[in-house]
């Protein structure tokens, strides 16, 4: 019996010993100073057994958690898992409408509400969630060479605008299919909360490449361009915030200079690294993505501090020396680092 005991003790002590590690690396501890970014996807579409998460970033201003920055398959858990409430999340950027992006965004939007309510049973005197999510992304085009384009033989577009897509999950009038969040937001806060968002469309048109200024308030400043990714609409983003940069090129072949224009003297620049100069052997993922040499050209001729290379797949998992010994060839000297899910990056350390 003293043995059974015995044991039975250890086991509490290992289990109450494993809850305090847990909460010791609960993600938001390593978040510091005015501008940061948490990993909350590093992968790309493909499932494998390094278990990346598809494309997210969660940027902190002030240590607080202010953007997400898409929010592909998985990143919902990654997000669970860092400990971060994102109540007053009110910014999503999508970068573009391909599933390993926007995978999770409702599952995000909802948890939003939940954090509140969560927020509200600690502090009663909280208010409810009322403000609007303000969603930005591409907006479509039959141009197709400004990406877009229509399926072939009917005048359907391949890829609605950022409006429409998000209109028709959300969006009551319209008959979205995950309309019922209206009365969802409400109900589980005892009508304190209202379910709330806009959906605003960004250039995709890469050939002209202007810079837009996606919003303003205080010291942040968020701009967007758009980016080459073969038939689909696409933008880049850049966050400036108290001096401090980080632009994400979201999936781009960067076969304009768009991204050098975007991120002139960034000190972080997260970089879509799906492919080496020579993998797939398929000709359409290098119409997608960008080679590793031409990353580090943009990287060293816009004077970027630091190069993140995310959006890992399998053909560069296992080449990460063969793809950043091309970057370095191209003369680009700054830092580079493998970006990892949940690994926080502070701009001031």
């Amino acid at each position: 019996m003293k043995i059974h005991k015995f044991l039975a003790i250890l086991v509490l002590l290992s289990v109450m010993s494993g809850v305090a590690l847990a909460d010791k690396k609960h993600h938001t501890r390593k978040v510091n100073g005015e501008l940061s970014v948490m990993v909350l996807g590093s992968g790309g579409p493909v499932a494998t057994e390094k278990g990346r998460a598809s494309a997210g970033y969660l940027i902190f201003t002030d240590g607080e958690p202010r953007i997400l920055m898409d929010v592909g398959g998985g990143t919902f858990q990654r997000l669970a898992r860092s400990g971060v409430n994102i109540k007053d999340i009110d910014i999503v950027l999508l970068s573009h409408l391909h599933i390993d992006h926007t995978a999770d965004l409702s599952a995000m939007l909802k948890t939003i509400y939940f954090h509140n309510n969560m927020a509200r049973n600690k502090k009663p005197d909280l208010p409810g969630r009322v403000a609007p999510i303000n969603i930005y992304g591409p907006t479509s085009t039959s141009f197709p060479d400004a990406g877009g384009g229509k399926f072939p033989g009917t005048n359907i577009l391949q890829y609605p605008s950022t409006e429409d897509y998000v209109d028709q999950h959300y969006s009551v009038s319209q008959g979205g299919v995950e309309r019922y969040l209206h009365a969802f937001a409400p109900a589980i806060s005892g009508g304190v909360s209202k379910f709330a968002y806009t959906a605003n469309d960004l250039s995709s048109n890469w050939l002209v490449g202007n810079i837009e200024t996606v919003l303003e308030q205080g010291d942040l400043k968020i701009s967007a361009i758009a980016v080459n990714h073969g038939p689909v609409p696409a933008v880049a983003y850049r966050i400036d915030y108290k001096g401090y940069s980080i632009v994400y090129s979201g999936d781009t072949s960067s076969k304009t200079n768009n991204m050098i224009e975007l991120s002139q003297n960034a000190d972080l620049l997260i970089y879509d690294t799906a492919i080496t100069r020579d993998l797939p052997l398929n000709p359409v993922f290098h119409a997608l993505h960008t080679a590793p040499k031409r990353i580090g050209e943009v990287a060293a001729e816009a004077g970027v501090s630091q190069l993140l290379l995310s959006h890992v797949t399998p053909v560069t998992e296992t080449r990460m020396g063969e793809v950043t010994k091309a970057i370095r060839a191209a003369q680009f000297h700054g830092k580079i680092k493998i970006a990892r899910d949940l690994k926080v990056y502070n701009l001031d350390d």
